[in-house]
């Protein structure tokens, strides 16, 4: 991806250093151009100005001439400029096509096709990023780190088809609990990392509940027959001055003690 971004970046460069030399031409013809017409103008009105040597020369030439060829530069001049006005609109095409298009592949390879959420490979992008943000603004910064349960066996004892429509209900229970501006990323086969800015923990436990009771609905449901959703969760927060790698351990660690003591719903820790 940085590959294709240095390529783009140096095509864009070309472009603009070809436009800058088509803008230096046409500044210096219209410069001519308007040298020319003053030129002219000079001579008709005051004869004499130019001196008995310029008169001269100017004497041989016939004024038609002279007007033709001052018209004749004028009329190139403006299809110079109607021309680079099409560059100019061809490459500004150009450029907006190109930044759309690599915009749209960097999201999408970012993206986690059977989920929705954010692919994990955005991890090593957005946290160093969230966690200099809220040292720099004095905030908050909560993980919250998920485990579906039973995955393995219901791929095994339902089909394939079945563990992929788990995650996506999971994803959904997600999005439709967590806020717009918190951060999904799908972190492993069965587990879902939750970014949230400006949360302290308490904020993200009851963010927590609020995904168990939504489960506990869907269990109700039993939109998967055979299947009963569980959660492992684990929650930690981000200290400013202390390296985000302790929050993300520390989150890890919770999962595993959730998992191995099997409670209703995390408590602060």
């Amino acid at each position: 991806m940085e590959e294709a971004s240095n390529l783009l970046a140096r095509t864009l460069e070309g472009h603009l250093r070809g436009l800058e030399r088509r803008n230096l031409w046409l500044l210096l013809s219209n410069l001519l151009v308007n040298l020319l017409l003053v030129l002219g103008l000079v001579q008709l009105l005051y004869p004499s100005a130019l001196g008995d040597l310029i008169a001269y020369r100017l004497s041989l030439l016939h004024l038609s001439l002279v007007l033709f060829a001052l018209v004749a530069l004028i009329f190139l001049l403006n299809l110079f400029a109607i021309a680079q006005w099409s560059s100019l609109r061809r490459a500004r095409g150009h450029f907006a096509g190109e930044l759309a298009r690599r915009d749209q592949a960097e999201r999408m390879s970012l993206i986690d096709p059977l989920t929705g959420t954010f692919d994990k490979r955005y991890m090593d992008e957005i946290i160093p990023r969230e966690a200099a943000r809220t040292d720099r603004q004095e905030s908050t910064l909560s993980f919250v780190k998920l485990g579906v349960e039973g995955l393995d066996a219901a791929e095994t004892n339902l089909g394939f088809q079945a563990g992929e429509r788990i995650l996506k209900e999971a994803a959904q229970l997600l999005k439709r609990v967590f806020r717009p501006t918190d951060i999904l990323i799908r972190y492993g086969h069965n587990e879902f990392l939750v970014i949230m800015p400006e949360t302290a923990k308490h904020g993200a436990l009851a963010a927590v509940r609020r995904l168990l009771m939504k489960m506990d609905d869907w269990n109700k449901r039993k939109l998967v027959p055979g299947y009963e959703m569980d959660l492992s969760v684990g929650v930690a927060d981000h200290t400013k001055g202390k390296d985000v790698r302790d929050a993300l351990v520390a989150v890890d660690t919770r999962v595993q003690l959730y998992r191995d003591n099997q409670g209703p719903a995390p408590a602060e820790q």
